[in-house]
């Protein structure tokens, strides 16, 4: 592997510049998450958690936070959990997993997820995966991702990922921000994303439009993702989701993620779970009049 690639969190790290307000911001979550009642996490609801990167020196957080949500939570599959909204089947805490851009240490995420029974969806760029070239690698993640360069999944470890059992969807080719894309090369993209993954992976349904907030997206963006041939919209907008009596229609449907990383302060992170617990609420599930 190019020496040049970045392989540590801690690396990672190193060229953040912490802020005043970085620090704020840390030392109120610390108080936040102290205060937190988490026996909220039994509420009977779906969590979709979500990450980018696993470092080796991330591991160890990652078993010490599966084995805190294992007590609470019921793992079960990406395809499960949307099921589990869309139908209101929702009896206990349910917890799935996704990941984001399709880093290769990904590999290492769904070996450690195997261990504790649980599955994912790999959201990955078809345009980037098994790129090998440094130069637009770093091309690539700077100007597109805005992280250093990492090395990315080629296209026979995404079949290992599917062979373990773990999902495969799209994240466009070379995420675009689908807001700020014309509408023909949106659908273009959902196309041909579309199309690669049909047939590099033998079948694909789930979609996460790439940096996730809201205003990141579009109606036009939604109707294309769902006239391409996917049949589940991701974003990153945090929250969980809970039943409501009424039916929900797949192209409504918005799935809501909560993005962590897995270097943080684990109580930080059981923090934003429990307030997704607290504040849950069935209009989560829909997607907003905007982009409906």
């Amino acid at each position: 592997m190019d020496s040049r690639l970045i392989t540590s969190y801690g690396a990672l790290e190193q060229l953040k510049k912490k802020t005043l307000k970085s620090y704020a911001r840390n030392l109120a979550l610390t108080g936040l998450a102290a205060l937190a009642n988490q026996q909220l996490l039994k509420k009977p609801r779906v969590q979709f958690l979500y990450i980018h990167h696993l470092f080796a020196d991330e591991e160890q957080h990652f078993h010490e936070l599966l084995r805190i949500l294992s007590r609470d939570h019921h793992f079960i599959s990406y395809g499960e959990a949307v099921n589990r909204v869309l139908s209101g089947n929702i009896d206990r805490p349910y917890i799935t997993f996704s990941s984001d851009d399709g880093l290769h240490n990904n590999l290492r995420a769904a070996e450690i997820l195997n261990e504790y029974g649980a599955k994912a969806c790999f959201f990955v760029n078809p345009g980037i995966v098994g790129e090998t070239d440094f130069d637009r690698i770093s091309k690539f993640c700077t100007d597109t991702l805005r992280f250093p360069p990492v090395a990315f999944l080629n296209w026979e470890e995404v079949s290992r990922l599917q062979a373990w059992g773990h999902e495969i969807g799209s994240h466009t080719m070379m995420h675009i921000n689908i807001a700020a894309t014309g509408e023909q090369q949106i659908r273009d993209d959902m196309h041909q994303t579309f199309k690669i993954l049909t047939e590099r992976c033998g079948g694909v349904q789930h979609f996460a439009f790439p940096f996730g907030r809201f205003f990141h997206f579009s109606n036009v963006g939604r109707k294309a993702v769902f006239e391409a041939g996917f049949t589940t919209c991701a974003t990153a907008e945090r929250g969980c989701h809970i039943a409501q009596v009424s039916p929900i229609a797949r192209d409504q449907l918005c799935i809501r993620r909560d993005h962590t990383v897995l270097g943080w302060n684990i109580n930080h992170i059981l923090y934003f779970l429990v307030n997704n617990a607290k504040n849950a609420n069935t209009t989560n599930n829909i997607y907003p009049p905007g982009l409906l």
